[in-house]
């Protein structure tokens, strides 16, 4: 499918969420136009639940930020590595193959749920498949993002766990954080979640690419949250972007 720029993205027509991808194309049109205009050819981004490659494509093809791209599903870390090569990014972006939670460890996947698979709760031997566990603390090693998206089904609260010394660096800027109601099926409060990333000094955001501003959110809003450190800051970024091109439109 044609994306945006030059990039083209590969998917399985068959995959559960592929249509997302092929109508209308930028799914989650202000989270993905965000990243896009947010990102800078020196930054890090990473990618958690990176599935086929959509956002690393929008920050390492389309933005020229290095990409650290973080896939558990086995199948699906297939099509990531496939857009990886079709795109020419194998030197700005770095793929990983793995699930991210508190601590280094195993646990099992659901497969076949394309770009719904969720760690399975308890790890129930009888479901899915078995992963590899890592914290984003221990792969980000030397990588200092600016931006963070993580979309893990609801297991985000595992995630950000793990993530205490990457949320205090103060070159992180931003996280995209989905809240889709995901999480009860770990027994998690995602209001708490909410709580918790605001505690760390970001500010609940959605983006209005149409004058690219920054507007806050409340408590209940839901989705995927835009969180920012300096709002006036990250404007300043989002307004002095290039823009970039999608289906004959500049946006």
């Amino acid at each position: 499918m044609p994306f945006p720029g030059q990039t083209r993205l590969l998917i399985s027509p068959h995959m559960k969420g592929a249509a997302h991808f092929i109508s209308p194309g930028l799914c989650e049109f202000e989270e993905m136009a965000f990243v896009s205009h947010f990102l800078r050819p020196a930054d890090w981004f990473v990618d958690v639940g990176a599935n086929v490659g959509a956002y690393t494509l929008l920050a390492s093809g389309v933005a020229g930020a290095k990409t650290l791209a973080i896939e558990p599903s086995p199948s699906t870390y297939q099509y990531l590595l496939r857009n990886i090569r079709l795109n020419d990014l194998a030197e700005k972006v770095t793929p990983l193959n793995a699930a991210l939670g508190r601590a280094e460890g195993r646990t099992r996947l659901t497969d076949g749920l394309g770009t719904e698979n969720y760690v399975s709760p308890g790890g129930n031997p009888s479901e899915g498949i078995e992963v590899r566990v890592s914290s984003l603390d221990s792969v980000s090693q030397d990588r200092r993002p600016k931006l963070i998206k993580i979309d893990v089904e609801g297991f985000e609260t595992e995630v950000i766990a793990g993530a205490e010394r990457t949320l205090h660096e103060l070159t992180l800027e931003a996280m995209i954080i989905e809240r889709a109601g995901n999480a009860s099926r770990y027994g998690y409060d995602e209001a708490a979640l909410h709580r918790l990333v605001q505690d760390h000094a970001f500010i609940p955001c959605a983006y209005s690419v149409a004058d690219r501003s920054l507007k806050r959110l409340g408590p209940d809003d839901a989705g995927n949250i835009i969180y920012v450190r300096d709002i006036e800051s990250a404007e300043k970024r989002l307004r002095t972007a290039t823009a970039f091109t999608f289906r004959g439109s500049s946006i």
